[in-house]
């Protein structure tokens, strides 16, 4: 055997520099979420392994595009090209999914934004063949038709959402289900003793009848942030003996009655029917939001998601008088169209297009939800002032993190003003 016919030994750099490519758009992906939700978050082993799943059937659908258009030499460069890429394209569509969220508020638009990230891999991959033409496009119809199936196989039973995440949000080992049929069956009696329990209204004295909604039921921040809520209106009110508590809970699903549809309308109807023309109705809504829809958000108990126009709807339907409604969730401020009316102030933590901070499990407070309420109205009762102090509160926090200002929002109707000037003269 001549010299010439010798095995020339493989060299492993090719593999190692596309290891490292898929190592980098692991951590661009971090990188991104981070970003995105703000400092005091940590690594998901949970999200490890499901990163690295996700990147073995990308690679072995690249492994057998290739390998059905004869071109396994390309198998190694187009790993590393690829997953360079994918590295720049997360990094982007988080910024996008941050800066113009008004991309993502529809699946359709979802999709769009999705069709064009797959088309950039696709050219990226066809590009690499460079075959005379007829080859090139039989070749490239058939890497296109495997890596898109290999993608959707990818990205439905792989996501990378939870590579970053809060301490308090990872996975419990000991999550248990609910029992959907005693939590529904326990819903009357819930609701009852709630309105039977409810003070009527003293004729001629400004009164306070308040609601307080937490729609996530992954996140005991809004639980807390509901019963937190309540207790400073009551101290500020006196409204602890009319107030009504709505909450979507998995940890304690039965200590309130179901922050969702139903309950929400025969709470705003119980109000109405009690609120006189002197009192005022403090209506609290946190959860998460995109734009004109507020999540009632508990998959097992089948709960669907409010949006403005109904709850504008249930609003009108109840009869409530003057109201000062806050809605704290990302996208909150393009309720604010909806449901404003002469006789009420309306309060968001965020403008339409901006999300808030803060929502995570084992919080006590939301950001917007601390500044607003644990700040400002401890300090001032009016809710007109105690909004500027959170204001310039949330701003001060979003800057020092690094963060999109969420630019809270507040609109005030025409005759709300004096209404509750005689509720705060009345002390």
């Amino acid at each position: 055997m001549s010299v010439t016919d010798a095995p020339q030994p493989v060299s492993a750099r090719p593999v190692l520099v596309a290891l490292a490519a898929i190592t980098l758009s692991w951590l661009a992906e971090i990188a991104a979420q981070a970003g995105y939700y703000g400092p005091g978050g940590e690594l998901s082993l949970w999200g490890v392994q499901t990163a690295v799943a996700q990147s073995a059937v990308i690679v072995a659908g690249l492994v057998l595009g290739l390998a059905l258009v004869r071109r396994m030499d390309l198998l190694a460069r187009s790993v590393t090209l690829l997953f360079l890429l994918l590295a720049v394209l997360n990094l982007a569509l988080w910024t996008l999914y941050r800066e113009a969220p008004q991309l993502f508020a529809t699946p359709e638009r979802v999709s769009i934004v999705r069709a064009v990230s797959h088309l950039v891999q696709i050219a990226l991959l066809v590009w690499l063949l460079r075959a005379p033409l007829r080859q090139w496009l039989r070749a490239g119809l058939v890497i296109a038709v495997v890596f898109l199936m290999t993608k959707e196989v990818a990205l439905r039973w792989f996501s990378v959402d939870e590579l970053y995440v809060f301490p308090d949000a990872a996975w419990a080992e000991d999550y248990t289900p609910v029992d959907v049929e005693a939590l529904y069956a326990a819903q009357d009696r819930l609701m009852g003793e709630q309105v039977a329990g409810l003070a009527p209204q003293r004729r001629g004295e400004p009164d306070v009848f308040a609601l307080a909604l937490g729609g996530t039921a992954e996140q005991s921040v809004f639980l807390s942030e509901v019963e937190s809520v309540s207790s400073i209106l009551d101290t500020l009110y006196g409204a602890g003996a009319r107030t009504l508590r709505l909450a979507n809970s998995h940890d304690h699903p039965t200590r309130y009655p179901l922050a969702n549809r139903a309950n929400l309308a025969r709470a705003l109807a119980e109000i109405g029917k009690r609120q006189g023309p002197e009192d005022v109705a403090f209506l609290f809504l946190a959860s998460h939001g995109r734009e004109e829809v507020f999540s009632l958000d508990f998959p097992e108990a089948g709960t669907t998601d409010l949006t403005a126009s109904d709850f504008a709807a249930m609003l009108r339907e109840s009869g409530i008088g003057p109201a000062v409604i806050v809605v704290s969730a990302c996208h909150s401020g393009s309720f604010i169209d909806d449901i404003a009316a002469p006789d009420r102030l309306v309060i968001t933590a965020a403008r339409a297009d901006r999300t808030s901070f803060g929502c995570r499990d084992g919080a006590e407070w939301t950001e917007f939800g601390q500044s607003f309420f644990d700040l400002g109205l401890r300090g001032e009762r009016d809710p007109r002032k105690a909004f500027a102090v959170a204001l310039e509160d949330v701003a001060r926090k979003e800057q020092a993190d690094g963060l999109t200002q969420s630019l809270p929002q507040m609109g005030a109707g025409d005759e709300i003003g004096a209404v509750l000037d005689r509720l705060l003269a009345g002390g």
